[in-house]
Parts: C-alpha cells; sequence; structure tokens
C-alpha cells in the first residue's frame, strides 16, 4: 500500500499541539494506530482500548449514534455512512444531516438491528465505547460477516483529538483530521494560556446543572465530559469526588457549597431565541435555595445551549466557560465566532441561534 511517508511527523505535531493544553487533552496519541503491509488494513486502537483492525481506507460506516456523523461531515466524508441508528435520524428530519436522507436505519444505539447492519455490509460500524452493548459484545454479532467494530465516543474533550485523528487516520483523511483539529487546539490553547496563572484559591467554582432541576454531573472520573469541560475552562466543578456520569443533588448542598458561578444546560440553541434563555435563567437565578450563593449574589447565572456544550459539542465548552467565569481576561474573546464558523466551514448550515445568556461582562 502506498503510505505517506509524513504521516508519523504528522502524528508528532498534532500531539505537541493537544498536549499544550495539558489536563484537557488525552497524552497518548494513536502511535498504536499501524498500517498493515501485507494487506489493505489498519489497525487502530479505539476509545474501549481495543485493537481493531478495519480496511484501509475505510469507505462504508454505520454509526450508531450522532455524534460520529458530524465528525464525518466535519472531515469531508459524511457520504461513507451507509447506515445510521434511530437517533441520527431524528437529526436527519430535523434537517440537520440532509445528506443521509436516504440512508436506512439500523436500529438504535443500544438495540443496533445485526442483520440489517449485515445486509448493508459497511467496512465499519462506529459506535460509543462504554454503554452497554459495548463494542465487544457488538463484535461478536457482526464478526461473522467480517464486520469491524470501532468505539469512538467524541464528548470528551480530554480525549476528542486523539479520537478524531483515529478517524481522520482510517478513512485516509489526515490532512483534513490534522486541520480540523488545529481548529479547536489553537482556541483551547488560547484558554489555557489566559488562565494558567489564576491560583487554586481563585479559581471559580461551578454548579452545572442539566435540563431538570438538580441534576448534575461527577467529576471524579471523565464520565459524561461536563466536568473536564469546566477543568479545561480553568473552573472547578461543584463535585469532583463522585465518579456518577449524573445524579440528582440535594439542594442545599449546591447552596452549602456555594458555586461562583451556576450554569444550565438548555435546548438547542440553534432553533432558540433570547426570550427562552432569559426565562430559564432567571427561572434558575430566582430560586430561594440559591439566593445565597455567590453566583446570584454576584450575577453569574447563565444558560447554555447543548449545541455547544453536549455530544461532540463539548468540544466548544471551554471558549464559553472560560469567558463566563473570567471575563475580565477574555475582554476580547468572542465564542460565537468560533461557533461561527464551525457551522459554516465545517458543517456547511448557515449560522444562527442563540447559545450562551446573557453574555458575560
Amino acid at each position: 500500500m502506498n503510505v505517506k511517508f509524513s504521516f508519523r511527523l504528522t502524528l508528532l505535531i498534532l500531539l505537541a499541539l493537544t498536549v499544550v493544553f495539558s489536563g484537557c487533552i488525552s497524552q497518548s496519541s494513536p502511535e498504536e494506530s499501524s498500517i498493515s503491509e501485507e494487506k489493505n488494513t489498519v489497525m487502530v486502537q479505539d476509545s474501549a482500548g481495543r485493537y481493531v483492525e478495519v480496511p484501509y481506507p475505510v469507505e462504508r460506516i454505520v454509526v450508531l449514534w450522532d455524534n460520529p456523523a458530524e465528525e464525518l461531515r466535519s472531515l469531508g466524508a459524511i457520504d461513507r455512512i451507509v447506515g445510521i441508528d434511530a437517533e441520527t435520524k431524528k437529526k436527519v428530519d430535523s434537517g440537520f444531516f440532509p445528506e443521509l436522507a436516504d440512508v436506512p436505519v439500523v436500529g438504535t444505539w443500544d438495540e443496533p438491528d445485526y442483520e440489517k447492519i449485515a445486509e448493508l455490509k459497511p467496512d465499519v460500524v462506529i459506535m460509543l465505547s462504554s454503554y452497554p452493548p459495548l463494542p465487544d459484545d457488538v463484535q461478536k454479532k457482526l464478526e461473522p460477516f467480517g464486520i469491524a467494530v470501532v468505539g469512538l465516543d467524541f464528548y470528551m474533550v480530554d480525549y476528542w483529538g486523539r479520537e478524531v485523528r483515529t478517524l481522520g487516520f482510517m478513512l485516509d483523511e489526515d490532512e483534513n483530521a490534522d486541520a480540523y483539529i488545529r481548529f479547536f487546539t489553537e482556541e483551547w490553547a488560547t484558554v489555557k494560556e489566559r488562565t494558567q496563572d489564576i491560583p487554586d484559591d481563585d479559581k471559580k467554582k461551578v454548579y452545572f446543572e442539566g435540563l431538570e432541576p438538580h441534576l448534575t454531573y461527577g467529576g471524579a472520573d471523565n464520565g459524561c465530559g461536563i466536568p473536564g469541560m469546566v477543568r479545561a475552562a480553568g473552573g472547578i466543578d461543584l463535585f469532583p469526588e463522585i465518579s456518577a456520569y449524573s445524579f440528582e443533588v440535594d439542594p442545599e448542598e449546591i447552596s452549602l457549597r456555594n458555586p461562583d458561578v451556576i450554569l444550565k444546560g438548555t435546548v438547542s440553541g440553534y432553533l432558540s431565541n433570547t426570550s427562552e434563555f432569559s426565562e430559564i435563567q432567571q427561572e434558575v437565578a430566582s430560586r430561594p435555595e440559591l439566593a445565597s450563593t455567590n453566583a446570584v449574589i454576584n450575577g453569574d447565572v447563565f444558560v447554555i445551549s447543548w449545541d455547544v456544550a453536549a455530544g461532540s459539542r463539548k468540544k466548544f465548552g471551554p471558549m464559553y466557560l472560560a469567558k463566563a467565569l473570567y471575563p475580565e481576561k477574555f475582554e476580547d474573546y468572542d465564542p460565537d465566532l468560533i461557533t461561527k464558523k464551525y457551522l459554516e466551514d465545517y458543517q456547511g448550515i448557515n449560522y444562527q441561534g442563540i447559545y450562551f445568556y446573557p453574555q458575560p461582562e
């Protein structure tokens, strides 16, 4: 197989770019990935820690959730998707993935239809790495058909760069992956540079609430990735000792821990407006149990759209959160410009909507 000799050098350069954001980007690199000299396959290590041999380059892909579909579009390879899950289909129906309108559905991410997948003859199935059914379980079902299964999540800032490099490597889209990763790592480096000298005692404590009241996220492990976003922005997540992905917390405990900043995650900002976000912000800020917190007293209660804080969009989180936590350090910085460029240049859709409210002063 003809392989570019510059590939390893490119990987080393990318590793240097991601490590500059130490603590937020995994310092392991896809040196584990290797090209077979005897046949058209590559060996990659997925996010479940598995070594998987896949055809090279991968041409036919089934995705078992929407994150891989979005990242494939960012790399100019969405046309390689031949099967999607029901969650991705919802985004197709909403108009977000018009390219996939005629692509068949192969069940749900947690209950895939193995017969339908086999009928589509994909090279690879890309799925979540740590939610059941696990990649090994799906691989056993598809092994008789010679279909490889790769677990890639794309929802944790800590590992996003590594996963995109792996995806680009499989696709033979290394240059596109390099440029795409660099687009975000340069922004993360700016956040790192402006927050790295903040003493621990001066770092802002953050309570991040999900859609349901008092639903928050544990920070003792990588979990769902929300606490990683907070740490990447130079903040301290409010429950660093808890490893649960999400859990309901006693309102009094929030008050006792006294967050400096409160963030409320909410619906898609792409289809929302300022008045909707304002109503949500006022509801949170007016809760009696939060009245004595620094966040409410100082007017630091914000609403953030899942469009820049959930799934593969967590890569935007550090920019938005850093500006909210330390506005004096980011007066000249506008995260919405990054979102606009991403939507228009990488996703091919028009920029619109609202993603963060109110704008930090």
